[in-house]
């Protein structure tokens, strides 16, 4: 049997393509002509209309030269190339002209799922990083040039997405609208959460809005609900003219921070409940959010072969067209929180598991008990999801006695390397046959008919995760390059992890390594052949492994790499965020270095022993600038990964690893130390580092190689 990770993402995502243009150049400025992947900044307007054409002007730092495609997370949104002007003349023999912009015309179908979808573009330099745009219900309107005082307000047509740009320090942007009779008007903002994922913006948007009358009076402001973003519901009494105003909370500007601002009189819905649905069987849910109407049942059938993963959806709501929410395939049967007093052990429901547990913390000050039946060294899981699903709610989960003292709780916990707002107790042992209490509250004490949670209740049983260190890998002809794949361990699975790839674009080949039982870190090295063409694809990774079981055959384990873009954090730091887009390949024109020889590519130590691998590189011809050797990949002396065996390690003293002013030979010098268990062909990487610009560096390697440690 196969079983996958259970560990939830934020959507369920498909591949699609859409086309580039260019719109600009300047000359060349940077030292490392040929590599310099395209670090996507922002685009504007950054949404379109469902069922609707626009044209975007995309923003990057470095070179956006020939860019020929854009890979799009989600179905329902295509594009075409709008022509440049004037292409920009490439001479032979110079350097390559940077080209900063372009434009692109996305497509959106009538019936795409509105919400965020993640981009990436194809160049000539390599695979760009992530962008994202948004697809909406109404007609977007882009800011007018001058629109910062109530005088100067851009009139638009209601409704309307209206999307600008925070550009400078102190700017404020305004736009007014008539309303023809009383409505209740919902203001949506996308800004911070569109910020997340660009690689290279340090500071963010922190938006603010102001409705105001037509004379400039305050009616109400909004700040942060969704996470920095604003979400402003006002009922207007009387048709009139009004004006909305948008600025950072601490007046700061940046000419990429981007926003759209959704404005409409329909319902907007922030969660389902339940908010769990079986796959292939029809069900009914209840939208929850602002300006709902009395009949707030819908029914939905997702398709049969869902994964376990948070799908957006978005019903119509009462004849009425509605924005996209979340909603949690499960196979566990879906249960409801009975009516009644469940607040303590005396009156707590009775819960199965496994179940998809549905509540809500409908008054302040309430707490739900559920009660269920474990015998000594049974092991639960309890994943309770309210953030992610849109549910206002902070949860705490607990499980308690019958006297409700504490065995264990949880508030926030850390998912895909960022802390998130639900809470999660996960392989927890019973210690005693008999009967045990989950308690679930909100941490503030807060509570309403929106405050609903989700409990994923399951016995605990060994898998794993898996995530890659790196969203994308640049190759060019007869290039190699490494990707490092980390496993999480979960629930007493302690085995080693083998890596395998799928979907690799033509003209390129992976070596596959594993994860020791000893190790956390594995790698996989991609090779462009020497007449690979120029191009682009997304991967996916995967691992598998076994768990033994006392007297049985092994179960097989498998788990799906997912993906995580790296982010260049203000003082020169690495963080990661998780991306929808998979991982992406991509093989360029010719980089800085043309090729990698090693002098060896399996090497066999003995405890105490020590050998030394010669490194040679061919550079292009007007690339003359550093280049440092590694088998860790570390970024400010801070190892980000290690395939190294244990035991083994680099002898910096010993390698010669920094290569200067043109330099072509180094080395690197692998001693293991005294105790290194023995292990057989663990594959590890000779990165060569580029620098690209003052912190970031792009990663090639040799062949790969294995290294073998003999036992004592």
């Amino acid at each position: 049997m196969h079983r996958s990770s259970p560990g939830l993402a934020l959507s369920v995502i498909h591949s699609g393509m859409v086309a580039l243009a260019l719109t600009g150049f300047v000359s060349l400025a940077q030292a490392q002509t040929q590599n310099s992947y395209p670090m996507l900044m922002s685009i504007k307007p950054v949404a379109v209309q469902a069922g609707q054409t626009v044209e975007v002007e995309l923003t990057a730092r470095y070179n956006l030269l020939g860019a020929s495609r854009v890979l799009v997370t989600g179905e329902g949104l295509i594009g075409d190339v709008v022509p440049p002007e004037k292409p920009p003349e490439i001479k032979p023999g110079m350097p390559k002209p940077v080209v900063p912009k372009a434009k692109l015309r996305f497509t959106a179908a009538a019936d795409a799922v509105p919400g965020v979808r993640d981009f990436r573009v194809a160049t000539p330099q390599g695979a760009s990083t992530i962008g994202q745009i948004v697809i909406v219900r109404d007609p977007v309107v882009a800011e007018a040039a001058e629109n910062n005082t109530l005088d100067k307000a851009e009139a638009i047509a209601f409704p309307a997405t209206y999307c600008g740009t925070i550009e400078k320090a102190e700017d404020v942007d305004c736009f007014k609208f008539k309303l023809d009779a009383p409505a209740t008007v919902v203001f949506h903002v996308w800004a911070q959460r569109l910020e997340n994922r660009i690689h290279d913006l340090q500071a963010h948007l922190d938006p603010i809005i102001t409705l105001r009358t037509a004379t400039g009076n305050t009616l109400a402001t909004a700040d942060n609900v969704f996470a920095g973003d604003p979400l402003l519901v006002h009922t207007f009494d009387a048709p009139g003219e009004y004006v909305l105003d948008i600025r950072d909370v601490r007046y700061q500007g940046n000419v990429d921070w981007v926003y759209a601002i959704e404005m409409s009189a329909r319902p907007f819905v922030t969660h389902y409940y339940p908010a769990s649905v079986a796959p292939g069987v029809e069900a009914s849910v209840t939208a929850l959010g602002k300006n709902i109407p009395m009949d707030a049942t819908v029914k939905l059938t997702l398709p049969a072969d869902m994964r376990r993963e948070p799908l957006l959806v978005s019903p119509a709501l009462a004849g009425q067209a509605t924005n996209s929410a979340l909603i949690v395939p499960t196979t566990a049967p879906v249960v409801l929180e009975a009516e009644g007093d469940n607040n303590s052990p005396m009156t707590a429901a009775a819960l199965a598991i496994p179940s998809a547990l549905n509540g809500k913390i409908d008054a302040p000050m309430d707490v739900d008990l559920f009660a269920f039946e474990a015998k000594k060294g049974d092991r639960f899981t309890f994943d309770v999801l309210c953030r992610r699903i849109g549910s206002p709610m902070d949860p705490i989960v607990r499980i308690v006695t019958d006297k409700s003292s504490p065995y264990i709780e949880n508030d926030d916990y850390y998912l895909r390397r960022q802390t998130i707002r639900d809470s999660r107790i996960e392989g927890w042992v019973a210690p005693a046959d008999g009967k045990f209490f989950l308690e679930v509250r909100d941490l503030h004490s807060a509570g309403s008919a929106a405050h609903s949670y989700l409990v994923l209740a399951e016995k605990a049983e060994p898998y794993f995760e898996l995530e890659m260190d790196l969203d994308k890998s640049l190759l060019a002809p007869g290039i190699s390059s490494p990707l490092f794949v980390r496993v999480l361990r979960k629930n007493g699975f302690a085995g080693p992890v083998d890596l395998k790839v799928e979907n690799l674009p033509p003209g390129v080949t992976a070596t596959c390594g594993k994860i020791l039982a000893d190790g956390t870190d594995g790698l996989i090295v991609f090779k462009a052949d020497a007449n690979a063409p120029v191009g682009v694809g997304n991967i996916k990774v995967l691992g598998t492994g076994t768990q033994p079981v006392m007297g049985g055959e092994p179960i097989a384990l498998r788990a799906e790499a997912y993906s995580m873009q790296e982010i260049y954090m203000p003082g020169g730091g690495r963080h990661h965020h998780p991306v929808d887009m998979p991982h992406t390949v991509s093989v360029a024109d010719p980089m800085d270095v043309r090729s990698i020889k090693l002098s060896q590519t399996a090497v066999t130590l003995k405890p105490g022993e020590s050998q030394k691998i010669e490194v040679e590189i061919v550079r292009a011809d007007d690339y003359k600038g550093n280049v440092t050797l590694d088998c860790i990949f570390q970024h400010l002396e801070q190892p980000h990964a290690v395939s190294l065996p244990k035991g083994v390690k680099v002898d910096s003293a010993k390698s010669k690893t920094l290569l200067t002013a043109g330099e072509t030979k180094g080395s690197i010098v692998l001693v293991a130390a005294a105790d290194a268990p023995p292990v057989e062909n663990q594959l590890v990487p000779i990165m060569v580092h580029v620098s690209i610009n003052f912190v970031m560096k792009h990663a090639f390697c040799g062949d790969p190689l294995t290294i073998t440690v003999q036992p004592k």
